[in-house]
C-alpha cells in the first residue's frame, strides 16, 4: 500500500523525481512511490531515491551522505549509497535527493527481533569520523510546530480548516497546546536517570526502518537485517533506540511476544525501567509533530494525525495508532 496524495502533490513529486533521475541517468517511468511521511521514498531501479524539502533538508542530506560513508567503512549493517552516483546530494529546485542502492528483500515483514543485532552493532560505536549532532528531540518538535505556524497562505488555510473540523479550535491553540507539552516533556527529560551509556544511535529505530535483505543463499537462508533511514543518526542515549519497539507494543497493537523476543535478543527491557513513561511521551510527541507542517494534499496522513492527537489530548493510552502511509 502506497501513500495517497492529491493530484497537485503527486505532480510536484513527479516533476522533482524526473529532474533527479535525469541527473543520475535513471528512467523515472519505472519509479514507484513506496512511502511519503517526512521524505518521499521512490524505488527507481537500480536505486532508491529519497526526496525532501524544507529549510534544513540540504544540510541534513549532506550529513546523511557523510554518515553513510562512515558506516560503510565501519562495516555497519546499514544501507549503502548508490554506486556510481556522486557522493553528494542531488538538487531539484528547493528539493534535495539522496540516492541509495536498491536492496532486494524477502517477502516477510521485519519483526522487532530483526532490530536487535543491527542496534547492538551500531551501539558498539562511541563515535563516528563525522560530526554528529547531540540528541535533542524537543528542539526538532518545536521546529516542526513553528514551521506549521509559518505555512504559506494556502497551506495555512488548509491547516486552519482541518484544525477547526477535527478539534473545533484555531491552529494557534492546537500548536500552543503541543508547545506546552514539549515544555513539560523537556522538564521531565532533565530528570531521567539513564541506565545505558550514551553513544552513536540511529534515532528512529522501528521495524519500518529495517530491510530484510535477501542473502542469495536460498529459501532457507536467514535474511540479513539492514538499518535504513539514517536522518536521525546522532550521539545520544541508547535507550532512545529501544523506544519504538516498546512503543509499538504499547500503542500500535504489535505483539507483546515479539517485543519480549526483542528484549531477550538485545538484553534490555525498556518497559521495566523508570524512565520509560517519559520516553513514551516524547515518542508520541515525535509522531504527532513529524507531519503537522506537511498535511496539504495528504488526506490519509491528516486522518491518522487527527486520531493520534485526539487520543493524546484525552490521555487515552488504550487507543491504537496506525502507521502513516
Amino acid at each position: 500500500m502506497t501513500t495517497a496524495l492529491s493530484d497537485a502533490v503527486a505532480a510536484e513529486l513527479h516533476d522533482h523525481l524526473s529532474d533527479v533521475c535525469a541527473q543520475i541517468g535513471v528512467d523515472p517511468d519505472g519509479a514507484r512511490l513506496v512511502k511519503y511521511t517526512m521524505n518521499a521514498v521512490f524505488v527507481a531501479p537500480p536505486f532508491v531515491i529519497r526526496l525532501a524539502a524544507g529549510p534544513h533538508a540540504a544540510t541534513l542530506a549532506r550529513r546523511v551522505v557523510s554518515v553513510a560513508e562512515c558506516l560503510e567503512k565501519a562495516g555497519m549493517p546499514t544501507v549503502r549509497l548508490a554506486a556510481g552516483v556522486a557522493s553528494e546530494p542531488i538538487f531539484s529546485g528547493d528539493w534535495v535527493a539522496t540516492a541509495w542502492q536498491y536492496v532486494p528483500t524477502v517477502g516477510d515483514e521485519p519483526k522487532p527481533v530483526d532490530l536487535a543485532a543491527p542496534l547492538r552493532a551500531l551501539h558498539s560505536l562511541d563515535e563516528l569520523d563525522v560530526a554528529l549532532p547531540r540528541w535533542s528531540p524537543i528542539e526538532k518538535f518545536r521546529r516542526r510546530l513553528n514551521a506549521a505556524a509559518a505555512l504559506p497562505h494556502q497551506e495555512a488555510n488548509e491547516l486552519e480548516r482541518w484544525s477547526g473540523a477535527e478539534f473545533g479550535v484555531r491552529t494557534s491553540c492546537l500548536l500552543g497546546d503541543l508547545h506546552r507539552r514539549c515544555d513539560k516533556a523537556e522538564e521531565d527529560l532533565d530528570r531521567v536517570a539513564w541506565q545505558l551509556p550514551p553513544g552513536v544511535i540511529h534515532g528512529d529505530a522501528h521495524t519500518g526502518n529495517i530491510l530484510l535483505a535477501a542473502s542469495g543463499g536460498g529459501a532457507t537462508a536467514r535474511p540479513d537485517p539492514l538499518l535504513c533511514d539514517l536522518d536521525g543518526m546522532c550521539i545520544g542515549p541508547r535507550e532512545w533506540d529501544l523506544v519504538p519497539t516498546a512503543h509499538g507494543a504499547a500503542r500500535f497493537g504489535r505483539s507483546r511476544t515479539d517485543y519480549e523476543v526483542f528484549v531477550d535478543a538485545y538484553g534490555v527491557d525498556l518497559m521495566a525501567w523508570a524512565g520509560w513513561t517519559v520516553l513514551r511521551r516524547i515518542r508520541e510527541l515525535q509522531l504527532v509533530t513529524s507531519t503537522i507542517d506537511a498535511l496539504a494534499g495528504r488526506p490519509e496522513v491528516a486522518i491518522e494525525l487527527a486520531h493520534r492527537l485526539r487520543s493524546l489530548f484525552a490521555d487515552d493510552f488504550g487507543a491504537t495508532w496506525r502507521r502513516y502511509r
